[in-house]
């Protein structure tokens, strides 16, 4: 007598699907594993958060903010470091207004000014200013000549400092 036997492609289906399951399982069961750690890792993430246990980065590498015990010694730098390039340059500085903090940025430092002279110490000014350490940097400027046959010229500028306390 005679086992019955599958047909030959009912066989080779019957491979494929037992290969397919011994692979599947094991990979579904790791995908499970590490999605409950990725959990738990997101839980305690939540928690310091919620606990106040987060370390605060620092917004700049040390030393390229400006120093102070509390915000207005740091804006009383700001104002002096600006002056200061400004006086080194021999430019006109018409106006230096430093603004009141910004409730969504606590650490920027920030002041209008309005400085004039030769083009090319303007430039340099400025140059220096976003080169050198503490980092000033101009959210917004603007620079025009100061009369139709002048060779001097304004710069209109917010310039932008950091906080480091």
């Amino acid at each position: 007598m005679t086992r019955p036997s599958l047909p030959r492609y009912s066989r080779n289906r019957l491979a494929v699907l037992l290969t397919v399951v011994a692979v599947a399982i094991p990979a579904a069961w790791f995908g499970l594993a590490n999605l409950e750690r990725s959990r738990g890792d997101l839980l305690r993430v939540k928690m310091r958060a919620v606990m106040g246990r987060t370390v605060p980065q620092p917004l700049l590498p040390q030393g390229l903010g400006f120093a102070g015990r509390n915000r207005a010694e740091a804006q009383a730098a700001f104002v002096s470091v600006v002056r200061r390039a400004a006086a080194d340059r021999r430019l006109l500085l018409e106006r230096l207004a430093p603004l009141p903090p910004n409730a969504r940025m606590p650490a920027e430092l920030s002041a209008d000014l309005i400085l004039s002279g030769p083009e090319a110490d303007v430039l340099d000014v400025v140059r220096d200013l976003e080169a050198g350490s503490p980092l000033v940097r101009f959210a917004f400027w603007r620079l025009a000549r100061t009369g139709p046959a002048e060779t001097a010229v304004r710069l209109e500028a917010r310039a932008i400092g950091w906080h480091e306390g």
